[in-house]
């Protein structure tokens, strides 16, 4: 009865090493290509579903003029899954993947990734935007404008 045990847990034990052996080369295959599309332009990643339901990755790479180059996705429960170039989107602007008015080629998930992939962009470009500067109350002019008299 004790060595049936010990099957079963040597069992699992190598059973989540492959699994970790097999999420470290699927993490290496994703990052080595996510490198690659950087050369190419800005890289933006969104996401849709759950666990339960699946997930679809959607990597946008845009140009300096906000127009999508290449779009690929990733999708699948296994650790086999890898991007896939999506067709039909490049040369589109990015703020048409916010917009539920344009019609796109694409599964409703892989659309709410691409959503979020914009988003992701918008909130890197508003956060590298220069901001106005205030002018500081040790300013004497701000003083003067300030102050009654």
């Amino acid at each position: 009865m004790y060595e049936n045990g010990w099957i079963l847990i040597v069992g699992l034990a190598l059973t989540w090493m492959l699994q970790l052996g097999l999420t470290y080369l699927q993490m290496k295959r994703y990052y080595g290509r996510i490198a690659a599309l950087r050369r190419q332009g800005l890289v933006s990643v969104g996401k849709a579903g759950s666990a339960w339901r699946g997930r679809v990755y959607a990597v946008v790479v845009v140009g300096p003029d906000r127009t999508v180059l290449q779009v690929e996705q990733l999708s699948g429960l296994t650790v086999l899954a890898a991007l896939k170039p999506v067709p039909g989107l490049a040369g589109r602007s990015i703020d048409e993947f916010a917009d539920d008015a344009v019609q796109l080629p694409v599964s409703k998930k892989l659309r709410e990734a691409l959503k979020d992939a914009a988003a992701h962009l918008r909130a890197h470009e508003q956060k590298a935007e220069p901001q106005p500067e205030a002018e500081s109350p040790s300013d004497p002019g701000t003083l003067a404008a300030i102050t009654p008299g």
